[in-house]
């Protein structure tokens, strides 16, 4: 299966939050018959982080250079990658469920975030100005050290505190992304509109039209 960055693959930024945004990679419904996961070889999260602005197009060709120099390399960082991205996808959706937090999935999720915590260095900007970043000590998986910290505000914060839905179309077994309910009365029901909005209330208007029809 062709992965995206050979396919051109534009992303969609629905979720609300970098985190989210990574663990919306999987396109339809995990665990039924059709899922795409779009992260199919590590050049295709280099090609997710460069669309999402984690990194920039030099730092993207390096990386990119690496992952054909470096092989094997590569495949075992991508592994964890996807292992990290499901992990956090299903600590979250426990929560938005309301079911018990998996535990094997929460101590991969706190060993990720532990490895970008203690790579955050301060900087001088100006006489007496700081600014903390994140060290690049050459990891492939350092482009996704910002993922983590995100995390770490995504569950302290905003699943914590209800704010966090998942798309309607689940319940049709047509999509689950995760997405940041920040409307005033928290009634957010699709990750977007245009597409899975859409889609129900076509289904709905066929619904009325086959009942009417009786």
């Amino acid at each position: 299966m062709a992965g995206a960055r050979e396919e051109r693959h534009r992303f969609d930024l629905d979720g609300g939050t970098v985190s989210l945004d990574f663990v919306n990679t999987v396109s339809g419904m995990r665990g039924s018959t059709n899922p795409r996961d779009r992260l199919q070889v590590f050049a295709d999260i280099v090609y997710w982080a460069e669309q999402v602005g984690l990194i920039d197009a030099r730092k993207a060709a390096r990386l990119y250079g690496t992952a054909e120099q470096k092989p094997g390399l590569a495949a075992e960082a991508h592994r964890e990658a996807i292992r990290r991205r499901e992990a956090l996808h299903d600590v979250v959706l426990a929560a938005v469920d309301g079911r018990p937090t998996p535990g094997a999935a929460l101590e991969t999720v706190n060993d990720w975030i532990a490895d970008a915590l203690v790579r955050r260095r301060f900087r001088t900007i100006a006489t007496g100005k700081f600014e903390a970043a994140l060290e690049d000590d050459g990891d492939l998986l350092a482009l996704l050290r910002p993922v983590a910290l995100d995390a770490v505000e995504l569950l302290e914060h905003e699943v914590s505190r209800g704010l966090v839905g998942v798309c309607e179309e689940r319940l049709v077994g047509r999509c689950a992304w995760l997405f940041l309910d920040t409307t005033k009365n928290h009634s957010r029901r699709f990750c977007t509109m245009k597409e899975c909005g859409n889609r129900a209330k076509q289904r709905r208007h066929y619904q009325r039209k086959r009942a009417a029809q009786r």
